[in-house]
């Protein structure tokens, strides 16, 4: 567990409108205004589309008002012609997602692509079922993961590890989760905190943010319907704007709207557009 000071203490209240670090996992939806930098979309929601054009799909991502985009892979474009395309509608991109596969391959390709596209974050995406299920497993990663990351942060660049609900059922008394947190130091790996999945895996990223201020980076923004599945943003229980006022102490930058199953791709991401405005600067 991270050494709390005072002043992070100071900090956690004033950022969760606390006394302590207890706080209800949901609140009135849109109880506090406050602006993040800019409203971002992991290109996973839309990957149907992006399957069938790229160039198109991403002119229609920034005509919604998205400014940044998170990968999930390039569908058989080159890095130079993801970059252009950026370039031509105006988005950037911080961030690709990978697979331990990936980790485990080429880096020297993976740092390349990255570099290329302007991306300063390579995220562990997920693990597959038979790849997460004993605690020696995730020891294993954090082993990889820390050799990864001195590689990447080498390169100027740096890992990032997306969560799922899986990581915070404990294996041998241990949380998965809180291990890599111990195992891999902040400079070699940072943490994209899925909003969704750590309430439904019924934690609470206050408590996070607090214990490991400034390591979660990147977020990705999707709501949780009554009963228990992704909804749009605003359409959900989660509230948001408490999330984004402890920006500061969480070390948020970027916003990542997401969905995983969209019935209606396009119509999902222009609905959470339409809730993620109010808190545009």
């Amino acid at each position: 567990m991270s050494h709390l000071t005072r002043r992070t203490m100071m900090k956690a209240g004033a950022a969760l409108g606390l006394t302590g670090l207890c706080a209800p996992m949901f609140t009135p939806a849109f109880a506090h205004r406050v602006t993040i930098p800019k409203v971002g979309l992991q290109l996973y929601t839309v990957r149907d589309l992006m399957a069938q054009d790229v160039a198109g799909t991403l002119q229609q991502v920034a005509a919604l008002g998205y400014q940044e985009v998170e990968f999930a892979g390039y569908f058989g474009h080159s890095a130079q012609d993801i970059r252009h395309m950026l370039d031509q509608t105006g988005l950037s991109s911080p961030s690709v997602h990978v697979e331990l596969e990936d980790l485990q391959g080429d880096l020297d390709l993976l740092i390349e692509q990255a570099t290329t596209i302007g991306q300063k974050y390579i995220v562990m995406s997920w693990l597959r079922p038979e790849q997460r299920q004993t605690l020696d497993q995730f020891k294993s990663y954090a082993t990889l993961f820390n050799k990864v990351g001195e590689r990447f942060r080498a390169a100027g660049l740096q890992l990032a590890y997306h969560n799922h609900a899986f990581e915070f059922e404990p294996l041998d008394g241990e949380m998965p989760y809180d291990l890599l947190l111990r195992d891999c130091p902040a400079d070699l790996m940072q943490m994209e905190l899925d909003l969704y999945w750590i309430y439904q895996a019924g934690q609470d990223p206050f408590d996070y943010f607090a214990r490991h201020p400034g390591r979660f980076p990147l977020c990705h923004v999707k709501d949780r319907a009554a009963d228990g599945s992704i909804t749009e943003v605003g359409q959900g229980a989660i509230d948001f704007g408490r999330i984004f006022a402890a920006q500061e102490l969480a070390g948020l930058k970027h916003f990542y709207v997401e969905h995983d199953e969209p019935k209606n791709a396009l119509l999902s991401i222009t609905t959470s557009m339409k809730t993620m405005q109010q808190w545009r600067a």
